[in-house]
């Protein structure tokens, strides 16, 4: 399994449940998903399936707070284990997030 994602929209929220890895093999699995939200106040990306990211992953994270401005929803992330938390922290993942909507999480 490289990646799957499960898509759950409930009124103005939409989880999209990350399975597997996201990496330069499977940012073309996620970012459609992303770039196809419209009309939502809240998108949660629940990354407690998530297994391996690497930059260009986080790229596509770094992709959605973008899009979450531009369309006007607030980004959430949840299900973040320890190290993914860390690789997070060290690349300023949360500070931009925290920029764009005033908090993080």
């Amino acid at each position: 399994m490289l990646l799957t994602v499960e898509k759950e929209v409930q009124n103005v929220i939409t989880i999209l449940k990350v399975k597997g890895l996201i990496d330069i093999t499977t940012t073309n699995i996620i970012d459609p998903y992303l770039e196809e939200i419209d009309g939502m106040e809240t998108v949660i990306l629940d990354f407690s399936g998530l297994e391996f990211i690497d930059s260009t992953g986080i790229g596509s994270i770094m992709n959605a707070i973008y899009l979450s401005n531009e369309k006007n929803f607030t980004l959430k992330l949840q299900g973040i284990d320890e190290m993914t938390h860390t690789v997070f922290e060290m690349v300023g993942l949360y500070e931009i997030l925290e920029a764009f909507h005033g908090e993080v999480i």
